[in-house]
């Protein structure tokens, strides 16, 4: 089978957790030469909920060339930043979240027109909100704020599990990874069966079940590795490198 897209999370899929914005990211040498030959073969797209700075500055790093599904789906970049696809939440459903994150205690981030904004509500076009992000969340707090927000339909939320707690994404609808994906397979006329989707964590589930090949990292949720048709080695072990050699290189 020759696969022409790969898919490619982030946070403990390419890389450890990069932390709040700003980030940094130093691949090894291993990594930079795997990918130096990757993108001469196949499209390589991150498929992740981070902001357009981040991802730009990451392609950079990995010298892609391919469009880049940003922002928890609901935006696809070129490597320049520029807009290729956007759908954004709702007047509506974006004061709803905004009031709500003004009474409850956690960390946040708000994508704005491109900006990641951390711990801190947007004055301005918040008629231009992608992703919203609460982190850390206990079980009773993520089950809270889908009660709150449960009347706006036109919302789509991603909950990510991990040792620290609770992470939940929300985008609109139709601004998922799934939709996402789908969008990107249209601008490059590729089909599910050429696709391979790598990630790790319970929002990555969607991106892979759009992919003919299903991977899944050895630190990945079980959730994942229940769906995956192969588990790579872990992230601390540059896994994405073993996955690139297996399924790209050899093309």
């Amino acid at each position: 089978m020759k696969y022409k897209l790969l898919l490619v999370d982030i946070d403990g899929t390419l890389t450890p957790n990069l932390g709040l914005p700003p980030c940094k990211y130093s691949p090894s040498q291993r990594v930079l030469d795997a990918f130096k030959t990757a993108v001469t073969k196949i499209n390589v797209s991150l498929c992740t909920g981070r902001d357009k700075d981040t991802v730009i500055m990451i392609c950079k790093k990995l010298r892609l060339k391919s469009p880049q599904i940003i922002e928890g789906g609901a935006k696809i970049i070129d490597v320049q930043g520029n807009t290729l696809w956007v759908r954004y939440i709702s007047q509506a459903s974006s004061d709803r979240i905004l009031a709500i994150l003004k009474t409850i205690k956690t960390a946040f981030s708000i994508v704005v027109d491109g900006v990641e904004y951390v711990n801190k509500i947007p004055v301005l076009h918040p008629d231009k909100i992608t992703a919203v992000l609460l982190y850390e969340l206990n079980q009773t707090q993520v089950d809270s704020v889908k009660k709150r927000l449960s009347s706006c339909t036109d919302l789509a939320f991603a909950v990510n599990r991990d040792r620290s707690g609770n992470t939940i994404y929300i985008t609109d609808r139709f601004g998922t990874k799934a939709c996402g994906v789908h969008k990107l397979m249209e601008m490059l006329q590729v089909k599910k069966t050429a696709v391979i989707g790598v990630g790790d964590g319970n929002n990555d589930k969607v991106m892979l079940l759009e992919s003919g090949l299903k991977v899944a990292m050895a630190n990945a949720v079980d959730e994942i590795k229940a769906v995956a048709d192969y588990i790579a080695p872990g992230v601390d072990q540059e896994g994405i490198v073993d996955v690139l050699e297996k399924f790209a290189l050899n093309q």
